[in-house]
């Protein structure tokens, strides 16, 4: 498997130069997973990271996002959420998006609500939504976009009442892992934690595969 690694760079409203890692495919794939992370939960933590190499092996180009206020080791307020949009926004001017037929958006915990933003805002391809523990109402208004949140029942923002909301829904599904938490591991327990992450990232390659 062959790619291109190279890194964009933007100038955030957090008053810090991001640095987006991008891996594209040679020859160039018409697949692109773009990845916007969690508050405390970068591309370089276990899901993420899989999620990525996962995704390289299904033949999509990625995308993984930095905000400001992670680049410049900042605390994040809720003041500042509109920056966080501008900053994916920044970055994706920066690559050529016509190219692409399928676009998948990942976003954990913080990066859901983005994610389902931004997935509302592409009209013209086919599109793929992977939410990793949900917040602030992610899975509402999705529409027909074809939809996978993950999330585990020891996770405080966990509820079955939503989950079984959905449980007839056409395009939106949830896989629940039970025991795991906010970060999808198994609290104090590394071992348990490492041994449930391949079907973390085999629902997520198989929705993704789709």
């Amino acid at each position: 498997m062959n790619y291109q690694v190279s890194t964009i760079t933007f100038e955030s409203a957090f008053g810090s130069i991001t640095h987006n890692l991008f891996l594209q495919h040679d020859p160039l794939s018409d697949k692109l997973l773009v990845v916007l992370p969690g508050r405390a939960y970068t591309f370089d933590f276990p899901a993420l990271y899989h999620l990525r190499e996962a995704a390289l092996q299904l033949g999509y180009d990625v995308l993984s996002i930095e905000y400001g206020f992670q680049a410049g080791h900042k605390d994040f307020e809720a003041t500042q959420s509109g920056f966080l949009m501008d900053d994916v926004m920044g970055v994706l001017t920066q690559v050529n998006m016509d190219s692409y037929k399928r676009v998948a958006i990942a976003g954990k915990s913080l990066g859901s609500p983005l994610a389902a933003e931004l997935a509302r805002s592409m009209s013209n391809v086919e599109m793929r939504l992977l939410l990793l523990t949900p917040i602030g109402g992610a899975v509402q208004g999705l529409g027909d976009i074809h939809t996978l949140a993950v999330i585990g029942t020891a996770d405080p923002l966990y509820s079955a009442d939503e989950v079984a909301g959905f449980e007839h829904h056409p395009t939106i599904k949830w896989r629940v892992f039970e025991g795991l938490n906010h970060g999808l591991e198994v609290p104090s327990d590394w071992r348990g934690s490492l041994s449930v992450l391949p079907e973390i990232i085999g629902v997520c390659a198989n929705f993704l595969a789709r």
